[in-house]
């Protein structure tokens, strides 16, 4: 049922686009929940068909090695884009370009374009800029020995 679900939504997105002729449905694919199963599969794929471009973006564990340096034999351009931590260091080795934890979020909103989105991301730069500011000024007063925080909120 949801590799059906998932080839009406290709292909009604290849006719929203104007261009139903493209869509094919071999292109369609389901290869296993498995998670190592699925990139035994995907790296077949990549070494037989050798993409030009790879993305990953999303969350990653174990696989993202495996991934990245398929796709780096294939000397495709990889772009990489996860917040998942331990994973960066094999997504900035192996990939072209990565998006390093926060800044997946800021391109997905930049290029979608949505105003609420941008508005979000713009929102949360200045709120942390702020916070740097107040941190900045509380750790200063701190050192010169002024007890600010206590003078202000003095629990009696």
């Amino acid at each position: 049922m949801v590799m059906s679900m998932a080839r009406e939504t290709v292909k009604e997105s290849y006719l929203r686009v104007g261009k139903p002729d493209d869509y094919k449905e071999d292109n369609i694919r389901y290869l296993t929940d498995d998670q190592f199963g699925f990139v035994a599969g995907v790296d077949g794929i990549m070494m037989r068909e050798r993409p030009a471009a790879n993305f990953y973006l999303g969350a990653f564990y174990a696989e993202s090695l495996i991934l990245a340096e398929t796709g780096f034999s294939t000397g495709a351009i990889q772009i990489a884009g996860t917040a998942m931590i331990d994973q960066l260091p094999f997504f900035v080795t192996a990939c072209d370009y990565t998006l390093i934890g926060e800044e997946l979020y800021a391109a997905g909103a930049s290029l979608s374009g949505d105003p609420v989105q941008l508005g979000t991301i713009k929102g949360q730069d200045v709120a942390k800029a702020l916070f740097l500011v107040f941190i900045v000024v509380g750790v200063v007063l701190s050192l010169m020995g002024i007890e600010w925080f206590n003078t202000l909120f003095v629990i009696q």
